[in-house]
């Protein structure tokens, strides 16, 4: 039996199918769900260590199941930032082991979906200024989406050339270089949030160098 790993946070978006989100949510030690998707933990197969959030899609019906099954509630009904942010610093506050792996996150509203996607630096750096720093990404059906702050990242494991990467650079005056790419990124200048996008590994490893933080996905056959 694999021992299992990390910490999962699964959001109350479209509920995951690929198989890669499926097995981090089996292997996962811990699963934080948002309050609003405690039923698609079911479904899927695992019930939730833990729900937070602040209750408002739970209903009599929601506490009434928590409570039977004996999951605890942690009700936060700040306003300032939604459930998933509410998750992942409970994730952090009661010591989160290994990993954070953030499912459920895109979907159903695109608003919603973005402005999950792009919380991922207010992650990275929350997570960075902890005692013990982990690393978070946000998997969906598609790829994975990843932070990276200054000064950059290197990867190794699972590049094959030809298969596709992006950067997203959604704060001015970035500048980021590259190897290992078709296109490098060495003097460009990523105004825009689409400029970094659609690139190629060329290399069994890439990186890239950068003064701002700046988001990466790879879809799932990298």
């Amino acid at each position: 039996m694999n021992k299992k790993k990390g910490t999962v946070i699964l959001a109350d978006g479209t509920p995951p199918t690929h198989e890669m989100a499926l097995r981090i949510m089996r292997e996962a030690e811990r699963l934080i769900v948002c309050d609003g998707a405690w039923r698609a933990a079911f479904a899927i197969g695992r019930a939730p260590d833990v729900v937070v959030g602040d209750g408002d899609s739970l209903g009599d019906e929601g506490r009434s199941e928590l409570a039977r099954r004996g999951i605890p509630l942690v009700s936060d009904y700040e306003q300032e930032t939604n459930d998933l942010c509410k998750a992942f610093r409970y994730a952090l506050q009661t010591g989160a082991s290994g990993d954070i792996a953030i499912l459920g996150a895109t979907g159903k509203r695109e608003d919603h979906a973005i402005g999950n996607i792009f919380h991922l630096i207010d992650f990275a750096e929350m997570s960075a200024a902890a005692a013990h720093p982990i690393a978070v990404t946000m998997v969906t059906d598609y790829g994975v989406f990843e932070p990276v702050l200054p000064p950059g990242r290197a990867w190794s494991e699972g590049c094959r050339v030809g298969l596709p990467v992006s950067m997203f650079a959604p704060f001015p005056g970035t500048e980021v270089a590259s190897e290992g790419l078709a296109w490098p990124l060495d003097g460009v200048n990523l105004d825009t949030l689409w400029r970094g996008t659609l690139n190629k590994i060329v290399s069994d490893a890439f990186s890239v160098q950068t003064n701002r933080p700046i988001l990466i996905y790879r879809p799932h056959q990298c």
